[in-house]
């Protein structure tokens, strides 16, 4: 029998409707069927369907499990190459990339859990749809009879989210690579121009801005290291100078700052720390009427530089116990609930420094970032 992967051969119709009905009765597969959550199946040897739960039922439209059962999982999926070839899913050309087939072979074959991506393309019902799956499968053996567990994650809208953020970002940088080239040109022609020297530092630190963006998309967030250098106070106000006090939340609305007289030298990741201090700021004039003030003070000692943003609203007590998780936000909005926790991450995975925050009705509200000063020398440079 022809096969251009997995073996074509399927389980004899007897012994395959004992299966179904031994794993029927069997109690504990009954439960993790049950409370299993996404879409799990269980296939024989000969990778066809002898169980499935409700949520993949659900997935495939059908209500009766028997019209799945005796199906392997690219024709129970409709994938349009299951049956290209007479011995169906698993053994045509197209199989040998498939990640699902890949990790229930490996299951099979090696007797180990396999985890891969699949990327199908369903024709169910005259319907045609690009999905994508993290596909696990694991093989199991109950009273003597070896099964395996396939557990799918449908990924599909994440692939292409990540898929378009890839797109997006490399489009945007070729435009602002013009846009850099433009105002450089500009900036040679008037070197004395305050308002072309603000538009070129935008630009420059939209472009860093990408590139970190870049890297954080495609790592994962143990495996950024940060690029250090030797950075000066009076830089970092200048960052936050050009870059908050124009952001839409700061109209109407005082920001009182107080930095230390003297220059200090930080050997630390630049943009890391802007960010830091931008999220911060924004988040603190977001939380300020308008015509109220908020509050930003720089000191300095030995060993560490500390910012404090401050704003009037009291943060509610039951927030205050979530503020840096991920995802939370009192904004209600999807995509909110990075600001205070990129601030946690950065400052203190990458920065080796400290965020913390303090919040009452009396005091209002104070976000602190303590940073050791990590310069070149053993002592902070002042000039």
């Amino acid at each position: 029998m022809e096969t251009f992967f997995a073996p074509p051969q399927r389980t004899e119709r007897r012994k395959f409707e004992n299966q179904v009905r031994d794993l029927s009765n069997d109690a504990a597969m009954s439960v993790l069927l049950k409370v299993a959550t996404g879409l799990l199946v269980v296939l024989n040897e000969d990778r066809q369907i002898v169980a499935l739960n409700h949520s993949f039922l659900d997935a495939l439209g059908i209500t009766n499990p028997e019209e799945a059962l005796g199906l392997r999982l690219g024709e129970a999926l409709g994938c349009i190459h299951a049956h290209e070839l007479p011995n169906g899913c698993g053994t045509t050309p197209f199989c040998a990339t498939c990640g699902a087939a890949i990790a229930m072979m490996t299951a099979i074959n090696d007797d180990r859990e396999s985890e891969s991506t699949c990327a199908l393309t369903s024709g169910r019902n005259g319907v045609y749809e690009d999905i994508c799956l993290l596909v696990r499968a694991q093989p199991v053996v109950i009273d003597g009879h070896r099964w395996i567990l396939v557990f799918a994650h449908d990924i599909t809208q994440e692939q292409y989210w990540n898929s378009m953020e890839k797109v997006f970002l490399h489009d945007v940088s070729n435009i602002l690579s013009i846009l850099t080239g433009r105002v450089e040109l500009l900036h040679a022609d008037m070197p004395h121009s305050c308002e072309v020297q603000q538009i070129l530092s935008t630009v420059w630190r939209l472009n860093d801005e990408i590139d970190l963006q870049k890297s954080l998309s495609h790592t994962r967030e143990t495996a950024y290291s940060p690029r250090k250098a030797a950075v000066r106070l009076s830089e970092i106000r200048r960052e936050i100078d050009l870059l908050v006090t124009s952001h839409d939340s700061a109209r109407g609305k005082k920001i009182a700052t107080v930095w230390p007289i003297d220059e200090i030298t930080l050997y630390t990741d630049r943009l890391l720390l802007s960010r830091i201090l931008d999220n911060l700021l924004i988040n603190a004039m977001e939380a300020t009427d308008h015509g109220g003030s908020i509050g930003l003070h720089v000191r300095c000692d030995n060993s560490h530089v500390v910012w404090e943003v401050w704003n009037r609203r009291a943060i509610d007590r039951n927030v205050q116990k979530r503020i840096f998780q991920r995802h939370f936000s009192t904004k209600a909005k999807v995509g909110r609930g990075l600001g205070t926790y990129a601030a946690k991450l950065f400052g203190e995975k990458y920065l080796g420094g400290e965020v913390t925050f303090s919040s009452d009705e009396k005091t209002g509200t104070t976000f602190m970032l303590r940073l050791p000063v990590g310069a070149i020398s053993d002592k902070p440079v002042i000039d």
